[in-house]
């Protein structure tokens, strides 16, 4: 049995088994803490509440503890600090939080040698100017308030860190996401269909996510409609739209005033919405703001189903246009219609885009790169790697 000399604390933002995103960073925090148990590291994971064991930690070497780690109160700042210092925590890692705050000055105090800040989030920022960008260039050299290290899950997501808040080039680094290969879709399996009542020879077209404005749903809605009512196809197309959210009513809305409304399947939320639709032909992620690097794209290519995707954010560092995938204008109806046109016209072409996107997926995103470089980043931090 190894002797723990020095620990690290990964903090999560909700509950156990809140839902499918934090369960794959869950995921992550389990892979890394097996591998930091081989250097006598013990990792624990902080959620502000435990109503049931983390699915995601399970059988894993992490230990999940009970404890607010948000820093955003007084309580929860004393709390962190009195862990730290009874675990002999050196390295802090938290996810989609301030890339600057005091409170990690008392971090530092209580014995944590890094803070890492894993930056997922999507969308736009304002660019500083004028005397707000000198100051924050000055606040983002002033070490003691600042994370360590941030990792960047795209280089659209360290281009947009670097210009908002200022800080060295050398302290941000671009991780991307990996995810395992899945099954790939075999053209005559139609489980899919079986599940949701569709007829077998109707190709699917899939979309699995929020109901929120910047999703961009409504678009899709249009441009299928568009299609349908512009172009014979060999085979009537069913889209099918797994998800819930603020923007369900304006969809129904929506839905009900196209003529293809008896074409698109409103599915609600499903907890495993890609496993569900593994037997679609094709996925779409009209996103209209800049998602960061989504797993709604990564994880049907993962399977070989051909996704066509808004140009925006980390999205075209994922998709080849044209060769593992489509890109289209975001909030463009037409383009999007011609996509799906593209695709589902052509049963040949669609199974070489998707064959190309697994590939793509198996040597540009494996899991295991993702882990073995947050595992360095950690053992430098907790002194086991020199800088």
């Amino acid at each position: 049995m190894k002797t723990h000399a020095v620990s690290v604390l990964f903090v999560a933002n909700y509950p156990t088994n809140t839902g499918y995103a934090w369960d794959h960073i869950e995921r992550l925090f389990a892979r890394v803490a097996d591998r930091l148990e081989d250097f006598g590291v013990r990792t624990f994971v902080a959620f502000p509440a435990i109503p049931e064991p983390p699915r995601a930690l399970d059988g894993s070497h992490a230990t999940p503890v009970t404890l607010d780690a948000s820093l955003d109160r007084q309580a929860s700042t004393r709390d962190t600090i009195r862990f730290i210092r009874n675990h002999d925590v050196k390295a802090v890692y938290f996810t989609d939080r301030p890339l600057w705050r005091f409170e990690y000055v008392w971090l530092r105090l209580a014995g944590v040698q890094r803070v890492i800040v894993h930056d997922r989030t999507s969308g736009a920022r304002v660019v500083p100017r004028g005397i707000k960008r000198v100051a924050k260039w000055v606040l983002g050299r002033i070490s003691g308030f600042n994370a360590n290290t941030v990792v960047a899950v795209s280089e659209f997501v360290r281009r947009r860190d670097l210009e908002v808040w200022q800080i060295p080039p050398e302290r941000i680094v671009t991780i991307y996401n990996g995810f395992p290969v899945g099954p790939n879709r075999s053209p005559d399996r139609r489980q899919t269909h079986h599940e949701l009542g569709i007829a077998e020879e109707r190709p699917i077209i899939a979309c699995a996510c929020r109901a929120a404005m910047h999703k961009g749903v409504d678009y899709l809605f249009r441009a299928f409609d568009r299609l349908m009512g512009s172009h014979a196809l060999d085979n009537r197309p069913v889209l099918v739209y797994l998800g819930d959210g603020p923007y369900m009513n304006t969809l129904i809305r929506i839905h009900s005033e196209l003529s293809c409304r008896r074409d698109i399947l409103l599915g609600g939320y499903r907890p495993r919405a890609v496993e569900l639709l593994k037997d679609a032909d094709l996925f779409v992620v009209p996103s209209i703001w800049e998602d960061a690097f989504p797993s709604a794209v990564l994880e049907p290519m993962s399977r070989g189903i051909p996704v066509i995707a808004s140009d925006v954010g980390g999205i075209p560092e994922m998709i080849e246009d044209g060769v593992s995938g489509l890109l289209v204008p975001p909030a463009d109806e037409e383009n999007l219609a011609t996509a799906l046109e593209q695709l589902l016209s052509d049963p040949e072409h669609r199974l070489r885009i998707g064959a190309a996107a697994r590939r793509r997926v198996a040597q540009s995103f494996p899991p295991e790169r993702q882990v073995e470089r947050i595992i360095n980043l950690l053992l430098v931090a907790v002194g086991r790697l020199p800088p």
